[in-house]
């Protein structure tokens, strides 16, 4: 099964995707991922298993977005 989170802001949208992915986890699904834009430059981040792996991943790159501020949690 697959479960698709996704939305659009100025400001870092990373929690509230997580988040979203997060609520679909015990889906049967065994992999995550995401792309994120920030300057015009894309970055695409995937994980096998749960979704904490792919927020380690992001937590642990160089790519970072501007601070988390008007976007829907």
């Amino acid at each position: 099964m697959c479960g698709i989170v996704g939305g659009i802001c100025k400001d870092n949208i990373t929690p509230f995707l997580i988040k979203g992915l997060k609520h679909l986890e015990y889906r049967g699904y065994d992999s995550a991922g995401l792309v994120l834009n920030s300057e015009n430059q894309l970055k695409r981040f995937r994980a096998k298993g749960k979704v904490s792996n792919l927020e380690q991943k992001i937590a642990q790159s160089d790519f970072t977005q501007r601070e988390y501020r008007n976007c829907p949690h």
